[in-house]
């Protein structure tokens, strides 16, 4: 029977001057795997509410509202909106997980209709698997405006946007359209994002920004995964051209007139190129992103021969999906997610990068300074 698999891994990371957020999230097509499994992982790295919440099935009355939280993970804790900053939610509407007596209830962005009967998930930081084996995954992207919430005008984030989809979706493909009407509707505030959605037959890469800081709207594109495809985001736009009637493709229906009243594209000079016009490159350095991207796909397509070094953020030396040179399982993918540059130029666990704790055994007959 084939299933879909959500391998999830939280990782706080400690750094001694900041908190360091480096989400990385793969997908892995029904050709690609060992077992026929669509297979969905994401590294939520950060510091805050690391709680798995089993959220359950609840039937709703009619003419309900359905309250949009603000994110936490979107722009930091603001304490207007309730909630604190070890407790993303605070509420009585989704199960007795967000049930937290002493902490400030949320206070609603805004307001949807709600549904008659919505699924029970599993959550976090951002939604992650439903009933139905609706799985989502998640990376943090930096785009060139992060406009800020406001009631009536931006309400959704990718996490609330998440938890609606599993709350009424079966399929990737209805989650995508679904979220992607709900930014155009309701509007899109903080960072870019990239999130892989899947279920047990396909997978779909989606990612959203907001375009003004006083707008109202968002802009989304999304891209099917190749069945026989392994896919990779690490904290950057992977999505490039966008390609008008293509099977594979979903955009919003604002995508190219925002692009052009920007400034950040013209018509002539070829098709929309998502990731570099509407992302600004990787946070912090060169090798932020990319490097991690690089190494997913050395390691499950070595037959590549990947060049670690790229002439910049948006360069077209790494695919949007590589056919791993071997099946993959769920110990490869975690395998992927351990991994630290080991054998590579880049091992983090030698010498100066491995920290004040690393240890090195010295040769025989020789001894440690």
């Amino acid at each position: 029977m084939k299933r879909s698999v959500l391998v999830f891994a939280v990782i706080v990371c400690l750094s001694i001057a900041v908190p360091t957020w480096a989400c990385t999230t793969t997908l892995t097509g029904k050709k690609a795997s060992a077992d026929g499994s669509v297979m969905v992982s994401h590294s939520d790295d950060g510091l805050g509410d690391a709680r798995l919440i089993y959220v359950p099935a609840l039937d709703h009355k009619p003419g309900s509202l359905r309250p949009v939280f603000y994110s936490h993970c979107a722009l930091d804790y603001k304490p207007q909106w309730g909630a604190s900053e070890t407790q993303r939610i605070a509420t009585r509407d989704r199960g007795p997980g967000y049930d937290t007596p002493g902490v400030p209830s949320c206070v609603p962005l805004g307001f949807i209709p709600q549904v008659p009967h919505t699924y029970a998930y599993f959550d976090a930081n951002y939604g992650i698997m439903n009933e139905h084996q609706l799985s989502i995954g998640e990376c943090t992207d930096k785009a060139k405006v992060h406009p800020e919430p406001e009631p009536g005008k931006r309400i959704f984030y990718s996490s609330e946007l998440s938890r609606v989809a599993l709350e009424r979706c079966k399929t990737a493909r209805e989650a995508v359209k679904l979220m992607g009407e709900l930014i155009e509707k309701y509007g899109y505030y903080g960072t870019g994002e990239t999130l892989i959605v899947a279920d047990p037959e396909e997978g779909w890469v989606m990612e959203m920004a907001g375009y003004d800081m006083n707008g109202t709207g968002g802009v989304w594109v999304a891209q099917r995964v190749p069945d026989d495809g392994f896919f990779v985001a690490a904290n950057q736009f992977r999505i490039r051209e966008v390609r008008i009637d293509a099977k594979d493709m979903m955009f919003s229906a604002n995508i190219f007139d925002v692009a052009q009243k920007k400034g950040w594209w013209k018509p002539e000079q070829g098709p929309l190129d998502w990731a570099s016009v509407y992302g600004d490159g990787e946070f912090h350095h060169p090798y932020y992103s990319l490097r991690r991207v690089w190494r997913a796909q050395s390691l499950v397509a070595p037959s590549l021969n990947l060049s670690a070094s790229a002439e910049g953020p948006f360069t077209r030396a790494y695919p949007f999906a590589v056919t791993p040179d071997q099946k993959l399982t769920v110990e490869n993918i975690f395998a992927i997610h351990r991994d630290n540059y080991e054998g590579t130029d880049f091992d983090l666990t030698k010498g100066l990068a491995a920290g004040p704790t690393s240890y090195e055994k010295p040769a025989a007959g020789k001894r440690k300074p």
